[in-house]
């Protein structure tokens, strides 16, 4: 099981992070899973998303190790929700 480390809310939409390396899209109206936007490959290291911000074009986490033997790095994705909407 994994915990959740971050949360953030549009009108229909959820963002989640955890602690599992993966950064999920939710639809707020039914709770329903939509896709994953992140999904670490940690190599061993526990690979953490401790924190995110997004827009409808941009998402800015914060990700490093569960270990600390990895710096927290932040990562950049582009990306438009418009054409993944259900």
């Amino acid at each position: 099981q994994s915990a959740v480390t971050c949360l953030q809310f549009s009108r229909t939409l959820v963002v989640s992070s955890s602690d599992d390396g993966t950064v999920k899209l939710w639809s707020l109206a039914t709770g329903e899973w939509i896709r994953d936007l992140v999904a670490l490959q940690s190599g061993g290291s526990g690979g953490v998303v401790w924190r995110i911000r997004a827009s409808n074009t941009r998402l800015v986490a914060a990700v490093g190790s569960r270990n600390g033997t990895e710096e927290t790095k932040l990562m950049v994705l582009d990306f438009d929700l418009t054409d993944n909407q259900k």
